[in-house]
């Protein structure tokens, strides 16, 4: 059903129980999806900047994901100056350390104020410019509380262990650990918004933990959901853009690799694979290797248990899965235009439909974490910041 965005009713769409989406006079700009409940009715009448404001960021895609990663960091302005941030490390009961940084209003006193839980993409950290963003957006507009967790950084403490500490989607202890420390001495509202991979893996905990999900409310921007074949960004990238996206991911990958030579070549299957060879085909494997996939099926599979790459990625896409298991209303926001994300697995009509804990909202523009102008700050973010505050009122 499209209607124009000045002239949904809300009782129509209830009645139907069918996907709304909302278009403007330039054509569709944002796609949204979700189960008529009366709750959700209530969510979606509540949350304006995501439902009613049409999404902004600069119209070439690649641009615009190229800026999520390099423009000047926020804090350098005014926002800046009115949090706090310091950096904690926890130790996990497997043996991780995890490192944790916290972005707060100078004048946070309350412990009951909202926090919410920030993944960041696969070779980021909480110095990437869209996760200052989402920080200050959440500290400074909002008043709450962020909390961002640097999974890329998760160091292995005891000897015995050997992981891709948070590089592999299926690593999730690292996110279980931080909710369930932030739980003991938090009993108000409590969400987590996951930018990219970091998306990928809030959905992965979210299947684990079902009805037992210590979240209140989740969020995924710019997250591909499906990594079987299907996701020919993974598996057949084509073009010079697509194959240097996949270069400077691999590239990361390969310096965190030499950083944990030692400790990732004490697993007896990663020794013996290609990147640890001291042979001519080891060689070659750092020479050629300059896909995600490379990585995954040199190390990742051995590490995580798998018998081939198809398995892990089965396993690693859980969308299915979480429309039977969601327990909590869950936003996934994802750009038609994404690079990283074809159209072919954005997720829509079905999965809003056999879940009514999932909103979807599709949009026209927005690239990969793209939802940026000067002045105006990230629309992703933003909205999901509108849903997560009217979850709050009347889904909580």
């Amino acid at each position: 059903m499209a209607v124009s965005a000045s002239a949904i009713s809300f009782a129509a769409y209830s009645i139907a129980l069918q996907p709304r989406r909302s278009a403007s006079e330039r054509g569709e700009d944002v796609e949204v999806y979700t189960k008529g409940t009366e709750r959700n009715e209530k969510i979606i009448s509540s949350a304006p900047h995501l439902f009613r404001i049409r999404p902004w960021g600069f119209a070439n895609r690649h641009f615009a994901s190229l800026l999520a990663q390099v423009r000047v960091s926020p804090f350098r302005g005014q926002w800046g100056k009115s949090v706090t941030r310091r950096v904690e490390h926890l130790t996990t009961p497997a043996g991780y350390d995890i490192e944790v940084e916290f972005v707060e209003p100078k004048n946070a006193g309350d412990d009951g104020v909202p926090i919410v839980i920030i993944l960041h993409g696969i070779n980021g950290c909480s110095r990437e410019p869209y996760v200052e963003q989402a920080a200050l957006h959440i500290a400074v507009e909002k008043g709450w509380r962020a909390v961002i967790l640097n999974y890329a950084k998760m160091q292995i403490l005891h000897e015995q262990l050997c992981s891709l500490g948070g590089h592999s989607i299926l690593d999730g202890g690292d996110l279980n650990y931080l909710i369930s420390y932030i739980r003991k001495d938090h009993g108000g509202f409590l969400a987590a918004v996951g930018f990219s991979m970091g998306g990928a893996k809030l959905v992965q905990y979210l299947i684990r933990t079902r009805e037992h999900c210590n979240l209140d409310a989740a969020c995924t921007i710019s997250s591909p959901l499906d990594f079987t074949t299907k996701n020919d960004t993974v598996h057949k990238p084509e073009g010079l853009i697509p194959r240097a996206y996949h270069f400077i991911i691999t590239a990361s990958l390969k310096l965190w690799i030499v950083k944990n030579f030692r400790t990732l070549r004490k697993h007896p299957k990663v020794s013996v694979s290609k990147p640890f060879r001291r042979t001519a085909s080891g060689l070659l494997w750092w020479i050629q290797a300059n896909r995600v996939t490379d990585i995954d099926s040199a190390i990742t599979i051995h590490t995580k248990g798998y018998a081939d790459l198809g398995s892990y990625y089965n396993e690693a896409t859980g969308l299915g899965r979480l429309r039977d298991h969601l327990h909590i209303p869950f936003l996934c926001v994802t750009a038609k235009n994404d690079p990283f994300v074809p159209n072919e697995i954005l997720p829509g009509h079905g999965e809003a439909e056999a879940n009514e804990n999932i909103f979807v909202v599709n949009t026209k523009i927005g690239s990969h974490i793209g939802y940026w102008l000067p002045g105006r700050g990230c629309w992703a973010t933003k909205g999901c910041l509108s849903f997560f505050d009217s979850v709050k009122k009347h889904g909580w």
